[in-house]
C-alpha cells in the first residue's frame, strides 16, 4: 500500500512537471508570436538585406505556394471580385438601408449636419420656399433667410438639431427642430451687421440663441438689437454687440454680455444668464468650470482693471486672460506703462512670475498650455526681432522668429520651431536640432506619448529627427511624416528617384509598397496624408501601384493587394474598430462602386461637389454616406457582414491583433 501510494505520488509528480513544461513552453511561444507591425519589418529588412525584388503580389485568394492567374484570366478565391465593374452580390449578411431625404429639384440647395449625416434641403414647394429635414418636409414661408453667403441652416454641434430664419409677410420666424420658436414683426430679418439671422447653438447642443434687429419709432425712427437665448429675448440695447461680445460658458449652459441703453438714459450694465450683474465689467470670460467670471473695466484715473466675480484683482494698462480647457492654472499676459511706453510680464494664478517683464515696446503674444492643463508656454517679442518662450516661468533662448507651439502629448514637453542667423530649428524642450534656412521642416507631435519628428538636412543630407536623435534617410528625401493614434510607430514616403516613393515604418522600407497617383480624400487632395493608420493603431494602408506587375492595387500591413488598372481610387478608410477597410473606386461616367476588405458593397452616384460630412462611420461601424439617383438625395446605411475583414482580403491570413 505504501509502495503503491508512493509510485501514485512519483506519477502526479511527474505528470505535473510535463505539464508545467508543456504550459511554460506554450506560454513562451504565445509570448513570442510577433505583432504584425514586427512581421511586416522583418519580412521588410530581410528582403532589403538580401537585395530581392519584391515577390510577386499574391492574389487574393491565392494560396501560398499557387502561382497567381494569368493576364485575362479571372482570379478564383475569396477575393476574385475586387474592382470587378460587373454584376455583383455584396457579401452574404450585409444590411443596406436607403433614407430619401429630399426630391431633387433645380436651384436647391442642401446642408449637411457635422454628425448623423442630416440633410437639410432650401428648394420650393409651389411658389414657397420650404426646408427638407432627412426627408420630410416642414412649413412654407415667403422666403428662407441665408445665415451668410454660405450657410442657411444652423446645426447643433452634435449633430441632433437644426434651426433656420424664415420670412412671412412683414413677420421673421425662427424655426428649431422643424418647429415655431419665435414669431415677430419688430425685426425684418434679423439684420446683423450686413449679415442676416445668425443662428447658434451652444457648446452641449442645448441652447439656441441669436441677434436680431430691433426697429424703435419714439420719437425717431432707429434701429437697435436684441440678444435672444432659447426664444427670450433682451431689452433693445445699442452698438456693435455680435456673437464676438458674447461670452458663452463651456458647459453651454451660461452666457454674458455687455448692455447698452439705446436711449442713454441708464449706465451700461453687464447681463448675465438674462440678468443684471450686481457690478460693472467688460470683456467676460469664463472659468473652464463654468461657475466664475472674469471681467475688465476702466479704473478711476486711468488703465483698467481686472475682476474676478466683480472684486478687483488688479490695476494695469491692459490685461489678457489665458484659461485652459482643463486644470487650475490661470495665466494673464499683463500690460503696464503708457501707450508710448508699455511693457508686459505675466501673472499666473495672482502671482506675478519673475524675469517675465519684456523690454520697453515688448509684448507677450500668445499663451500655450499643455494637454493636462499643468504647464504653460508663453510667447513673448519685441519690436526688434527678440522672440522667446517662457516655459513654466523659466525663459528660452532668443530667436527672430517663433513658430508651431506646443507640447507633447504627455504634457512633458514643450516644442516649436524657431529661425535665427540664416538657421531653422526644431526645439525639443531644451534641445536644438538646426538646418540651413530652408533646411528645417515642420516639428510633427505624437497623438500620444512624448514622442517628436521632423525632416532635417544636416550637412546637405537629408535626416529624420525622431526621438531626439537625427537618422539619415539614405533617400533623397522624405515627406507625410506622421504617427500612429497611439504614438508607437512613426511612418513617411521616403523619395528615391529609383523605386519612386515608398513607405517607411519604424525606420523600415517596405518593398511592396509603391505610392501610386490616387488620394485617400479628393476632398481634400493636397491636406490629407497618402496612408492611413487605423484608429487601433495596429494596421496601415495606402493606394499603391503593383511592385512588380502593371497592376494598381492597395498596400496593407506590408502585402500589395491587387485591383483594377481602371478608373480612380478614392475615400480609402478603415473602420473605426479597425476590422476593415473600405474604398471607393470610379469608373469615368459609370457609378462609384463602394467596397470594403475587397468586395463590392453598393454602387451610387456622388452628391456632385464635395460636400462636408457627406460619409461618417458611427462607434459600432456602421457607415452611413450621401448619394444621389435621378429623382433624390439619399441617404445609404452600411451594416457589414461577419463574413468580410482585413484577414479575408489579405488572402485569409491572420492578422495579429497585438502591437
Amino acid at each position: 500500500m505504501r509502495h503503491s501510494t508512493l509510485l501514485v505520488g512519483r506519477v502526479s509528480l511527474l505528470a505535473f512537471l510535463m505539464f508545467a513544461a508543456f504550459t511554460s513552453a506554450t506560454a513562451q511561444n504565445t509570448q513570442k508570436k510577433p505583432s504584425i507591425w514586427q512581421q511586416m519589418k522583418d519580412a521588410a529588412k530581410q528582403a532589403n538585406q538580401q537585395g530581392q525584388q519584391p515577390s510577386q503580389p499574391q492574389q487574393p485568394g491565392q494560396k501560398p505556394g499557387q502561382k497567381p492567374p494569368k493576364a485575362g484570366q479571372p482570379s478564383q478565391g475569396k477575393g476574385s471580385a475586387i474592382n470587378d465593374a460587373g454584376p455583383f452580390k455584396p457579401p452574404a449578411g450585409t444590411k443596406i438601408d436607403e433614407t430619401v431625404l429630399a426630391p431633387l429639384q433645380q436651384g436647391a440647395k442642401f446642408q449637411v449636419s457635422p454628425h448623423g449625416v442630416h440633410v437639410a434641403t432650401i428648394a420650393t414647394d409651389g411658389s414657397r420656399a420650404v426646408v427638407y429635414y432627412d426627408g420630410v418636409e416642414r412649413p412654407k414661408f415667403d422666403e428662407i433667410i441665408a445665415q451668410d453667403t454660405n450657410s442657411t441652416i444652423a446645426f447643433s454641434p452634435d449633430g441632433s438639431r437644426f434651426a433656420y430664419c424664415a420670412r412671412a409677410g412683414n413677420q421673421y420666424v425662427v424655426m428649431v427642430d422643424g418647429k415655431e420658436l419665435v414669431r415677430s414683426s419688430e425685426s425684418m430679418g434679423g439684420l446683423i451687421n450686413g449679415s442676416v439671422c445668425q443662428l447658434g447653438f451652444t457648446s452641449n447642443s442645448k441652447h439656441v440663441f441669436y441677434f436680431s434687429s430691433v426697429t424703435v419709432t419714439n420719437p425717431s425712427t432707429m434701429t437697435f438689437k436684441r440678444f435672444v437665448w432659447d426664444g427670450k429675448a433682451s431689452p433693445p440695447m445699442s452698438g456693435e454687440t455680435d456673437f464676438r461680445e458674447v461670452a458663452i460658458s463651456p458647459d453651454g449652459d451660461h452666457y454674458a454680455y455687455v448692455w447698452n441703453d439705446p436711449r442713454k438714459q441708464k449706465p451700461w450694465m453687464l447681463i448675465v444668464d438674462g440678468k443684471p450683474a450686481a457690478y460693472q465689467g467688460g470683456a467676460p470670460q469664463w472659468t473652464n468650470d463654468s461657475k466664475h467670471l472674469y471681467t475688465q473695466k476702466t479704473a478711476a484715473g486711468s488703465g483698467t482693471e481686472l475682476l474676478f466675480d466683480g472684486k478687483p484683482l488688479s490695476h494695469a494698462f491692459q490685461f489678457r486672460v489665458y484659461i485652459p480647457p482643463v486644470g487650475d492654472l490661470v495665466v494673464v499676459a499683463v500690460t503696464g506703462g503708457t501707450n508710448f511706453h508699455p511693457l508686459s510680464f505675466l501673472v499666473v494664478n495672482g502671482k506675478k512670475v519673475p524675469g517675465s517683464d519684456t523690454v520697453e515696446r515688448g509684448s507677450i503674444d500668445n499663451v500655450v498650455f499643455s494637454p493636462d492643463g499643468k504647464h504653460y508656454a508663453a510667447l513673448c517679442g519685441d519690436l526688434n526681432s527678440h522672440h522667446y518662450v517662457i516655459v513654466d516661468g523659466k525663459r528660452g533662448q532668443e530667436y527672430v522668429s517663433i513658430d508651431k507651439l506646443g507640447f507633447t502629448a504627455d504634457s512633458s514637453t514643450v516644442v516649436y520651431k524657431s529661425f535665427v542667423n540664416s538657421k531653422t530649428f526644431v526645439v525639443v524642450g531644451d534641445q536644438e536640432f538646426g538646418a540651413p534656412m530652408g533646411g528645417g521642416g515642420e516639428p510633427v507631435i505624437a497623438p500620444a506619448g512624448n514622442r517628436v519628428a521632423s525632416f532635417i538636412t544636416v550637412n546637405g543630407n537629408p535626416s529624420l529627427l525622431i526621438d531626439r536623435k537625427l537618422v539619415p534617410l539614405n533617400a533623397r528625401g522624405g515627406s507625410d511624416l506622421s504617427f500612429s493614434p497611439d504614438g508607437t510607430h512613426y511612418a513617411y514616403f521616403s523619395i528615391d528617384s529609383g523605386n519612386g516613393h515608398r513607405l517607411v515604418i519604424d525606420g523600415v522600407p517596405q518593398p511592396q509598397s509603391v505610392l501610386s497617383g490616387d488620394y485617400i480624400d479628393l476632398e481634400n487632395p493636397g491636406g490629407a496624408l497618402k496612408y492611413i493608420f487605423s484608429a487601433d493603431s495596429k494596421h496601415v494602408a495606402h493606394f499603391a501601384n503593383s511592385p512588380s506587375a502593371p497592376a494598381h492595387g492597395i498596400f496593407l500591413d506590408g502585402k500589395f493587394v491587387p485591383a483594377s488598372l481602371e478608373g480612380t481610387n478614392t475615400k480609402l478608410a478603415f473602420s473605426p474598430d479597425g476590422a476593415h477597410l473600405f474604398w471607393i473606386h470610379m469608373y469615368g461616367d459609370q457609378p462609384h462602386r463602394l467596397f470594403v476588405d475587397g468586395k463590392p458593397l453598393v454602387d451610387f452616384y456622388a452628391t456632385g461637389n464635395p460636400v462636408p460630412h457627406w460619409w461618417e462611420f458611427t462607434p459600432d461601424g456602421r457607415l452611413s454616406f450621401l448619394a444621389q439617383d435621378d429623382n433624390s438625395l439619399k441617404r445609404i446605411s452600411i451594416t457589414l457582414s461577419p463574413e468580410t475583414s482585413l484577414a479575408t482580403m489579405l488572402g485569409g491570413d491572420a492578422l495579429a491583433s497585438a502591437h
